[in-house]
């Protein structure tokens, strides 16, 4: 890449050019839609979305990464606060007609305040509403107090510091509790996704990223973010990949549930789908062309993620149970169908063998959703 941008060649640059180009609209603009359809709602019994100025109308927020820079990830520098919206500050835009009260837990999560902790779960029961922001910190503005990122390596995937009391103080306070997610990398938080009202991942969304969590949470967006990692249920079960070898499981985690909390391509929609009439043709010229009807069954427009995976059934080394292969995003009316067409390429089907990529001729499985269909090579 820095070839293509000739920096070897041409390693200099006007500064002047730098006020011309960041942070110009059609810029922020990308920011913001990627950050909408990044987000990937994980639990949801019912609470979501939102009403502004509804039923919850007093809304305690909390969390060392509610109102922090941390939305923007690792290798960003410190912005103008004027640069980021960060959670809360989306939270108040969005939904002006609710009443909001913040408790600042500080952004050092390796070293947070016992007592703020503590002062949240008595805050927590005068709420309507509980929000509570968790995560990782890779603020580069304080290096010594960063708990991922580049050269912070972590011994386990729980949340650091005291936020896992955190959440537990707001959840005992027996009011609803909506948990978000910030951060860069999976995160063990089985019993968090077991006794929450929603579970939100919001991962580092950039500066607008706090505009677009809050129109999810409110319902102006309808989520529609896939997960692109496989989120284990411990530090041990990390190994619990989605395109997984089939004897993988077949030494069970001793006491421990060894499939996944949450596999890759997991994410709820405030609407449903329904897929239907799964046909994998030939390959024809080494493409091959899979179709599927996708129907809206819900009462919300929204956009669904279809993704096509394949298996090579029979083949002289073993070979994953699945693999990602082809996907499309596709917006729905309620009620609307669309029959959505995906190619693959039968160089994707190779593997690596006695130091090249084959393909092997047999039969292949095609999986799409709950939908199965073989096609030959």
């Amino acid at each position: 890449m820095k070839f293509r941008l000739g920096l070897f060649e041409n390693p200099f640059f006007e500064e002047s050019v730098v006020d011309q180009v960041l942070l110009k609209e059609e810029h922020v603009q990308t920011s913001l839609d990627a950050a909408r359809k990044s987000i990937v709602l994980l639990e949801n019994n019912g609470i979501l979305p939102l009403t502004d100025g509804g039923k919850y109308k007093n809304v305690f927020v909390t969390g060392p990464n509610a109102d922090s820079q941390g939305i923007m990830g690792d290798w960003t520098f410190p912005q103008p606060d004027e640069n980021v919206v960060t959670f809360l500050e989306g939270l108040k835009s969005v939904a002006p007609a609710t009443r909001f009260t913040f408790l600042d837990q500080g952004e050092s999560i390796r070293y947070m305040d016992p007592e703020k902790v503590r002062r949240a779960g008595v805050m927590a029961r005068r709420a309507d509403l509980n929000i509570v922001f968790v995560g990782e910190y890779v603020n580069r503005k304080d290096w010594n107090n960063k708990t991922s990122g580049e050269d912070v390596e972590r011994g386990n995937l729980r949340l650091p510091g005291l936020q896992e009391e955190l959440v537990r103080n707001i959840l005992d306070s027996g009011k609803p509790c909506i948990v978000v997610l910030n951060n860069g990398h999976p995160l063990a938080v089985e019993w968090i996704a077991k006794e929450a009202d929603a579970l939100v991942e919001a991962w580092e969304p950039g500066m607008k990223g706090g505009i677009a969590l809050a129109e999810i949470l409110y319902g102006h967006v309808n989520p529609s973010g896939k997960l692109p990692v496989t989120f284990p249920r411990s530090t041990g079960n990390i190994l619990s990949v989605y395109n997984h070898m089939p004897s993988h499981y077949f030494h069970p985690i001793v006491m421990e549930d060894p499939m996944p909390l949450y596999e890759f391509g997991y994410g709820l929609s405030y609407t449903t789908y329904e897929y239907a009439n799964l046909e994998a043709g030939t390959f024809k010229d080494n493409i091959l062309e899979v179709s599927v009807d996708v129907t809206n069954t819900g009462s919300r427009a929204g956009e669904e993620v279809v993704l096509l995976f394949m298996r090579d059934d029979y083949a002289s080394r073993t070979r994953p149970v699945k693999e990602l292969k082809a996907f499309t995003r596709v917006s729905l009316a309620p009620g609307e169908t669309k029959t959505i067409k995906l190619h693959v390429d039968q160089e994707q089907l190779k593997f690596w063998k006695d130091g090249q990529w084959i393909v092997e001729p047999g039969t292949f499985t095609v999986m799409v959703d709950k939908l199965f269909d073989t096609v030959t090579l």
